[in-house]
């Protein structure tokens, strides 16, 4: 509000500077000019008094300038990023859908084959059951056929080699006499 009523008397003080100096006046010595300093930017410092309206206008034109070219400056930068997302999407997205599906394709093709491993796992069970079922037959078989191989008469059984023995040396004598 202080700075408004600044402005407000700048502006008064202005006008009548102008009324002044549109009064004609009588010069005999040669007007002197001085050169005014250019300002320092004091709208930063709040001090409006000290400047005309020119220099109230300059300094809102380049400040003006300043916010255009920033908003330039945001907006290139805005469009990059933009392109970069699309080049990113263009490029990348693809590939990473690409990989998706082999990777789903990968897990369909692994369950089936566990599956599959599962099947076999299970043939295996039944397969150990059924070796020994026929361990178990076997045993049973192999211990009777040892009980009687152990029940038989070896004594008994080589005296009877003997006398078959004994037998065909005769045969073979009372045949290769009569032949010859």
């Amino acid at each position: 509000m202080e700075d408004e009523n600044k402005i407000a008397e700048v502006k008064e003080e202005v006008e009548k500077a102008e009324e002044v100096k549109s009064e004609p006046e009588k010069k005999t010595e040669p007007e002197k000019v001085i050169a005014k300093p250019e300002p320092v930017n004091k709208i930063k410092g709040g001090k409006y008094a000290d400047y005309t309206e020119h220099d109230l206008l300059t300094e809102m034109v380049k400040l003006q300038k300043k916010s255009a070219r920033r908003s330039g400056v945001v907006a290139v930068s805005m469009v990059v990023i933009a392109m970069v997302f699309v080049v990113s999407a263009v490029f990348i997205v693809p590939q990473i859908l690409s990989t998706l599906t082999a990777a789903e394709t990968a897990l369909t093709e692994a369950t089936s084959l566990i599956g599959e491993v599962n099947n076999s796992l299970d043939g295996m069970n039944k397969m150990i059951d059924n070796v020994d079922t026929v361990l178990s037959d076997n045993t049973e078989a192999m211990s009777e056929a040892i009980t009687k191989i152990s029940n038989i008469d070896i004594d008994g059984l080589n005296q009877s080699i003997n006398e078959l023995n004994s037998a065909v040396k005769a045969l073979n004598k009372s045949v290769s006499g009569s032949i010859f």
